[in-house]
Parts: C-alpha cells; sequence; structure tokens
C-alpha cells in the first residue's frame, strides 16, 4: 500500500491495555472506528498492563488486519517490526528510543515508517532518519493518560512549530479529545492521532466524525 497523507486523517491507536484486555472489545472498537469512517489503525501492544504473549500478538493482530484490510485502511504496529511482519501490517510507528527508522527501512523499504518527534529539538536530531520515514507524530499536544510521557506536552504551539520546520505530513497525538480538537482546527497537519477519545467514547461514530473535522 503506498502511502498518503489522507491516510492520517484520523488514526486510532489501540492495545489490549485500553480495553482493559479485552481482544474482543478491542476487535469491536476497531470495526465500529472503521465504519465511522477511521482512515489509520496502529496496534499498540505496550506498557506494564499489557499481558499476551508473541503468538497472542500475532493472532490478535491478523483479526485486527483482517478488518483494516476489508475496510482498505493501512495497519500500523508500534515499534514491533518482528510482529509488523507477521502480520503482514502497511507500517510501522517508532519513537525516539525505539528502532531507528533506517534499520527498518533497510530491512523492508515496503513498509510505511512513522516517527515520533515531540518538539523542535527532537526534530532536528531526527534529520538524518528523515529521508526514509513518511510522517511524524507530533505531541503530547495535551496531558494523556494513555501513555507514559516524559516530555511535557507542547501545545498547540509546539505542534505548529514542527510542522513549519519539515515538508513530512504530521499527525497530532497526545490528549486530544472531542472538546478539544477544535483547537487544532488551523493547524498545518494531516490529521489526528487518539487512544482514549475512541476507547471511552459512548458514540464512536461521533467522535470519529468530530476527530476527522477538528470540530468544525
Amino acid at each position: 500500500m503506498k502511502f498518503k497523507p489522507e491516510m492520517l486523517q484520523l488514526y486510532f491507536t489501540v492495545g489490549t491495555q485500553d480495553t482493559n484486555n479485552d481482544s474482543e472489545k478491542l476487535l469491536r472498537l476497531v470495526k465500529e472506528a472503521l465504519d465511522s469512517g477511521a482512515t489509520a489503525i496502529q496496534y499498540r501492544e505496550k506498557g506494564s498492563n499489557s499481558y499476551l504473549n508473541t503468538e497472542e500478538k500475532i493472532n490478535l493482530g491478523k483479526k485486527i488486519h483482517h478488518l483494516t484490510k476489508k475496510a482498505g485502511v493501512p495497519l500500523f504496529v508500534d515499534d514491533d517490526y518482528d510482529l509488523a511482519r507477521a502480520i503482514n501490517a502497511e507500517g510501522i510507528h517508532v519513537g525516539q528510543s525505539d528502532t531507528d527508522p533506517r534499520v527498518i527501512y533497510r530491512k523492508s523499504p515496503d513498509l510505511i515508517i512513522g516517527l515520533s518527534v515531540h518538539n523542535l529539538a527532537e526534530l532536528k536530531a531526527s534529520q538524518p532518519a528523515l529521508k526514509v520515514v513518511d510522517y511524524l507524530g507530533t505531541g503530547s499536544v495535551y496531558v494523556t493518560t494513555s501513555k507514559k510521557e516524559e516530555i511535557p506536552p507542547v501545545g498547540v504551539s509546539g505542534v505548529k512549530k514542527v510542522a513549519e520546520n519539515t515538508n513530512l505530513p504530521i499527525v497530532a497525538i497526545g490528549g486530544i479529545q472531542e472538546d478539544s480538537v477544535a483547537t487544532l482546527k488551523d493547524a498545518p497537519i494531516a490529521g489526528i492521532a487518539t487512544i482514549s477519545a475512541i476507547t471511552k467514547s459512548n458514540n464512536v461514530a461521533r467522535t470519529v466524525k468530530v476527530l476527522k473535522q477538528r470540530g468544525r
């Protein structure tokens, strides 16, 4: 699958740690998000609340991929090259302390590669790797409880600073909810990434619509 910036419009990230270790709930949420217009899914099985072994991750990843393929939407895996290859995911997303994008590209130039860049300093430090990166995840925009963040939120202004200094498309990440997404309506970004806005939503269709439209 060839990367297009439009894939980032509404990027739903999820793992069993976000659904109280309920794989069936995760699959229901993924399907509902896809049916509602999500444009990318990231399978992020990570953290102390994730209890799946390798075989279980692969089995669940294949089920998620079955759903994304039916919807014509790319599936990304968070910093697990072997898992991404095992389930034939379209892409992989890595952070600053994860696998170097250049290593991934040398192994699999067909994979779409995303890189987390929290701020301008990290963007500058990442320059050598950016030639093989397809998009950037920038934030956290706001405080988030879904991930352990060591870097304070950068706010909308921080996202704009990164966007103004790169030609790569950006998906804004971190703490973005229905009632705050409008603050990003004029930001030069390709889309919004979320975990909790969807996993905790009582109306996924509405949430996806609001986030895609950035509150417009």
